[in-house]
């Protein structure tokens, strides 16, 4: 049996009033979406380092920055999750 290849997002952050308005616009793209995927959160400073971003907020999908320094809307989030996820299925089944 072929095991599903969840998508993953990851967040980091230090827990500002910032990261936490990226995470509450991301769960919600999420719920709007009906889309299941592993969010994982990183507040280690040098973890966060190790990523190589230009500042936080920041999220990733599948290790590829999406956006960094902003919040974005949760409509941007939308339109930005469906893009990258359509994308990367049609990847994964060429």
């Amino acid at each position: 049996m072929e095991k599903e290849n969840k998508a993953q997002i990851t967040l980091l952050g230090i827990g500002s009033a910032k990261d936490q308005a990226l995470k509450a616009n991301l769960l919600a793209a999420l719920e709007f979406l009906h889309m299941e995927v592993d969010v994982v959160e990183i507040s280690n400073v040098n973890e966060i380092l190790s990523y190589g971003i230009s500042g936080i907020p920041a999220l990733l999908l599948d290790e590829k920055v999406i956006f960094q320094k902003i919040v974005p809307s949760v409509e941007e989030l939308c339109t930005a999750l469906n893009e990258l996820l359509q994308y990367r299925d049609t990847k994964q089944h060429h």
